[in-house]
């Protein structure tokens, strides 16, 4: 199986931090950063047998960090040369064609997730579609807001959703297993970007092309212990708090 991270954007929201860096490298303060720890855990799951990172905004970067990352399993990169003007389902495109050939998952590149969560969105199942959510007392202008359907099938992701037609919220992690699975999945990524209006879009549109065209999305829920996401200021010093707990013990 392998493992996409979307990792091209600019990573505006945490200006002055992404001045000079991209937000995967962003240093916690012991040394490492959001990237390293998506590798380090994603590699202890035992899942993966390549990963590959989506670049774009400071690309040059994380290929100079992976050259002195020491990995049991072979780590790529895929250039989004459009990561300026477009969103992540572009990101998601550029890498579509090596998504044929062999099961995945893909996740945001600012999420990080205990390596336990993978093996959780593991299943046995030859053929599936599957989006990780959590669920939250409340949910916010910019949570990926999901709503699900008859049998807790996903019917709309999508942040516009009104708080309360909210069902869930995305976790940002995706599994896709099966020949016929991944072909639909990359039939409905081509499909959409054939269509300027989704250049900028977010790539997990494709579950709403998915469910609109009658695939069947299924859901798979998380803690919220089990994942941060890297998007705001005050988020980087909870992932610090994090990384200093796990280190130390305390």
């Amino acid at each position: 199986m392998k493992l996409f991270i979307l990792a091209a954007g600019k990573g505006d929201r945490l200006w002055p931090l992404t001045r000079n860096t991209p937000k995967s490298l962003i240093d916690f303060g012991d040394g490492t950063t959001i990237l390293e720890r998506q590798l380090e855990n994603a590699v202890q799951s035992g899942l993966f047998s390549e990963i590959s990172i989506v670049t774009g905004y400071k690309s040059e970067q994380i290929e100079a960090k992976l050259k002195d990352y020491r990995s049991d399993i072979p780590i790529t990169t895929i250039f989004n040369p459009v990561y300026e003007i477009t969103n992540n389902l572009i990101s998601l495109w550029a890498a579509h064609l090596a998504m044929l050939d062999e099961d995945f998952m893909v996740t945001n590149g600012d999420n990080i997730y205990i390596a336990d969560v993978f093996r959780k969105v593991q299943t046995g199942r030859e053929e599936v579609i599957q989006l990780t959510i959590d669920f939250k007392d409340e949910y916010d202008e910019d949570d990926m807001k999901v709503q699900l359907g008859h049998g807790r099938t996903v019917t709309r992701v999508h942040k516009d959703i009104p708080a309360d037609n909210t069902d869930a919220e995305s976790v940002g992690l995706a599994l896709v297993k099966g020949e016929k699975s991944r072909r639909l999945f990359v039939d409905r990524i081509i499909h959409l970007v054939r269509d300027k209006e989704y250049l900028q879009k977010f790539w997990l549109e494709v579950f709403n092309a998915l469910a609109e065209s009658g695939v069947t999305v299924e859901v798979v829920e998380i803690g919220h212990d089990e994942w941060q996401e890297v998007d705001f200021h005050p988020d980087v010093d909870v992932m610090k708090q994090i990384v200093f707990k796990d280190r130390t013990g305390n």
